[in-house]
């Protein structure tokens, strides 16, 4: 699916056009404007595989294709009707995000009932404390993470809200910022930085694309940098981010000013179980000098690998859905060629699985 910035909304199947949603076969509809102009801000699948729109200065500016190819358009009323709208985000909770160009941001709750219109919600956020308290004076990019929490990138860094049920409640929602140490002072989290670009990976690290500073890879909380890549240390084509996006291998892949470059990361999306978990090379030849992945690993995955007799040479924790081994014992030396048994177990050790690498030198 491909949005258009006046023309509709693009279906392609196979690399073939097959559909081409407009106001004569959709739920979308004309600008308020009083012009034949539908302009699609932003699209995201919901987990129950229904496509939301932003269709930006209609009356209606969400509509949803739903799984069964039916469409349907929700009027927000006074909080977004007409409203120069971009790119929108369905949340852990099914909560709909919506960027506005004039430094907000539109929270929709239509509680999972599609057809039901009676029990939704909208919600307009602004700078305002009480109101969302959002940072700096426009909201560039946005991204929900693996706990539920909703991080914010705009011209002034980078915000959380740490319990987006709250928004819709009447209890405190505002956005917060993240205080880090540099140098020996307190500052917020990029502050100085323009985010255009947010994404999360399988160990729920967050990924920060800026319009200036290149690529930040921070940790799950955000408070440790753990890479910094700009045009002058790395490959990377362009200071300046337009987007980031995530592989379901781990493979994480930049937008710049001047292309598209991708960076293969340790860290994959955690599985549901341990029915596949794989090792990667194996075997293990003796002129392989990189690391060893043990792939398909769950949420929190402890790994110990011991000899065929049953001694202990490694361990660690999972990133995500993947460990990584230098095939290197405690000492720091190589492993002798043999069988080496691999156990995973979970956090609570519900789950476990074994699997075998043999070692060829």
């Amino acid at each position: 699916y491909l949005g258009s910035w006046g023309y509709g909304l693009l279906e392609f199947t196979d690399g073939v056009r097959t559909n081409h949603y407009t106001s004569e076969n959709s739920s979308l509809e004309l600008t308020t404007f009083g012009n034949d102009w539908i302009g699609i801000g932003g699209l995201d699948f919901d987990a129950n595989n229904n496509l939301w729109v932003t269709n930006s200065s209609a009356a209606s500016v969400v509509s949803v294709r739903k799984n069964n190819g039916e469409w349907k358009a929700y009027n927000l009323g006074s909080v977004a009707t007409g409203v120069d709208v971009g790119k929108i985000m369905v949340d852990k909770q099914g909560l709909k995000w919506l960027m506005v160009r004039a430094h907000a941001l539109i929270v929709f709750n239509d509680n999972n009932t599609l057809d039901d219109t009676t029990d939704d919600q909208a919600k307009r956020l602004t700078s305002s404390a009480g109101n969302g308290a959002l940072p700096g004076t426009t909201v560039l990019s946005m991204a929900s993470d693996r706990d539920g929490q909703v991080w914010i990138g705009s011209d002034a860094g980078v915000s959380v809200f740490y319990s987006p049920a709250n928004i819709f409640s009447n209890q405190n929602f505002d956005a917060q910022r993240i205080l880090i140490e540099q140098d020996g002072y307190g500052q917020y989290l990029l502050e100085a930085e323009a985010v255009t670009a947010i994404a999360i990976d399988g160990s729920n690290r967050k990924w920060f694309g800026t319009d200036r500073a290149g690529v930040f890879l921070m940790s799950a909380d955000g408070t440790e940098q753990i890479l910094h890549f700009t045009e002058e240390n790395s490959p990377l084509l362009s200071n300046s981010i337009t987007d980031i996006t995530i592989a379901e291998s781990g493979e994480v892949f930049f937008g710049t000013a001047n292309g598209i470059i991708s960076y293969r990361s340790e860290s994959v999306p955690p599985q549901a179980t341990l029915d596949e978990v794989v090792v990667f090379p194996n075997p293990v030849r003796e002129n392989y000098a990189g690391s060893i992945a043990i792939r398909g690993l769950v949420e929190d995955s402890s790994v110990k690998i011991t000899d065929i007799s049953g001694t202990l040479v490694y361990s660690t924790m999972g990133e995500g859905g993947q460990a990584l081994w230098n095939g290197c014992n405690f000492n720091g030396e190589k492993v002798k060629t043999g069988v080496y048994l691999v156990y995973v177990t979970n956090s609570d050790g519900s789950k476990t699985a074994v699997t075998k690498i043999m070692f060829v030198k």
